[in-house]
């Protein structure tokens, strides 16, 4: 599976594609601008007759929506005019050739009017006014998962825009998919939006590239961000189950043959023989009866056999512990694996509140319980550190017993909820498949490791970093080797 990501710059009509980090701004009509909340902006400085820029010898522009204006950038015969601009838009503007203004990191508190006055032989002057209005757009994350059914679900979700913007699901042709969209406001005025579709639905237009593209924009404007998800054939649920089937029959199968064989040499009991030859043919009815669910569809409500090794195991993943400035932060004397040993020990009692919780959701997507207690404990304290709205409180941009950063992620459910561990464990889920492209040298266990860096530190930090320094960018610099001593603990302590 891989993952590109990618934002938009329009202006005038013209489009440009840009990085994942870049800012996407627009002008949706002549003196009115578009801008993304950190972004650079251009407002055209348009004359009212034709005049060549050499023949600009002053510049005046200044914000005018307020009674009193403030001077953003002056210049005269060349050179700009500091001492009379405002304290805000320092070491921010510059000036094009032709008098436009382009103003640097732009802000919401930027949105206002501007007026742009050019002088022009000494004489002649022109005056324009341009609307700027700044908008927060963020990040587009897509997602794969796999249900209880056995459906394979690509979701979409983008939270924290400060317009209302709509979302779209497109494949490789950027033809609309049908898929299920929900838009949401947050208890800070933010809005955020989602969309599912069922890859088995979309199957006829996937075919090929098997590309899923997430649009979230803006009406009415181009202010929009992207994110592309290409689908490999390791997600092919049939094939997946086919070949468990083969390893299992095809072992069982080897190991009769060895037995009959070596009944030549020894005496092995005929009851002992009938055994396995017994054992085999369940095990084949069992692999056609599994195809056979796969191909045509599981039966609604049949139970799904969980697979917990997935993603690696948990108990083979190395780890130096706790660090000593987790210990100190948590007033521990010790350090290390008996550190990580004792928070675990702390957080128990109340994580027994979300045991089953956490059971089911561990055994509906494939990642062990013990784990994920040990993300929430790690996160949250078993959700003793968030405040009565669900944050944090150390981070009011962080919710829930997994802390999800509401700038990256559409909030869903409460903060103890089903749904909130549902997403936390999906967003998990999706950095395994990072480090799966990523890191295809690594073995399963490393992976899942890195994916535990990535999940607090985010995967563009994460993924140039070698194996043993992947907590040099995670808090106290020991969040993955924390995470797992946690992981160890819970594993022999009832999850």
């Amino acid at each position: 599976m891989k993952r590109t990501g990618c934002s938009f710059f329009f202006f005038c009509c013209c489009c440009f594609l840009r990085s994942a980090s870049g800012k996407p701004l627009q002008t949706a009509s002549p003196g009115r601008v578009f801008a993304a909340v950190g972004g650079d902006v251009v407002l055209p400085c348009r004359l009212t007759t034709s005049v060549q820029p050499s023949g600009v010898t002053a510049v005046d522009w200044s914000r005018v929506d307020d009674p009193s204006p403030l001077t953003v950038h002056v210049v005269r015969d060349g050179k700009e005019l500091v001492k009379e601009k405002a304290p805000e838009y320092l070491g921010r503007t510059a000036i094009l050739e032709d008098g436009s203004l382009k103003l640097l990191d732009v802000q919401r508190r930027d949105s206002g009017s501007y007026r742009c006055v050019l002088l022009r032989d000494s004489s002649v002057e022109d005056e324009v006014f341009v609307s700027l209005s700044v908008a927060q757009v963020s990040q587009v994350t897509l997602s794969v998962r796999r249900t209880s059914a056995n459906q394979l679900l690509v979701r979409c979700e983008s939270g924290g825009w400060s317009l209302e913007p709509v979302v779209s699901l497109l494949d490789s042709d950027r033809t609309v998919l049908a898929a299920q969209t929900g838009s949401t406001v947050r208890p800070d005025r933010l809005f955020s939006v989602s969309a599912v579709v069922n890859v088995a639905a979309a199957a006829a237009t996937l075919t090929g590239s098997r590309t899923v593209t997430c649009r979230v924009e803006i009406p009415g404007t181009s202010l929009a961000n992207e994110d592309t998800l290409h689908i490999s054939d390791e997600l092919d649920p049939s094939q997946e189950g086919l070949g468990r089937c083969l390893v299992l029959v095809g072992g069982a199968a080897f190991v009769l043959v060895c037995v009959v064989v070596s009944v030549v040499v020894f005496i092995v009991p005929v009851r002992t023989i009938e055994k396995l030859r017994s054992s085999v043919q369940r095990l084949r009815v069992m692999c056609v009866a599994l195809v056979t669910r796969e191909r045509d569809g599981r039966r609604e409500g049949e139970e799904h056999e969980p697979l917990l090794g997935e993603y690696g195991d948990i108990s083979r993943v190395e780890t130096t512990r706790a660090s000593e400035k987790t210990a100190m932060v948590n007033q521990l004397s010790c350090r290390g694996v008996e550190a990580s040993n004792r928070l675990a020990e702390r957080d128990l009692k109340k994580m027994l509140d979300y045991k089953d919780t956490i059971i089911s959701q561990g055994q509906s997507l494939g990642v062990a319980p013990a784990l994920i207690a040990a993300i929430i404990s790690r996160q949250s304290h078993a959700g003793t550190l968030l405040k009565v709205d669900g944050f944090g409180q150390s981070d009011n941009n962080c919710f829930g017993l997994m802390q999800i950063n509401k700038n990256y992620h559409a909030v869903k459910g409460t903060a103890f909820s089903k749904e909130h561990v549902d997403e936390g464990v999906t967003i998990f889920i999706q950095q395994v498949k990072t480090m799966r492209r990523d890191k295809k040298n690594w073995n399963k266990e490393q992976q899942l490791k890195g994916a535990l860096a990535c999940y607090i530190a985010g995967d563009d930090r994460v993924r140039h970093l070698a194996y043993e320094d992947l907590d040099s960018v995670t808090p106290n610099e020991d969040f993955a080797n924390d995470v797992v001593a946690r992981a160890q603990w819970f594993a022999h302590n009832g999850f």
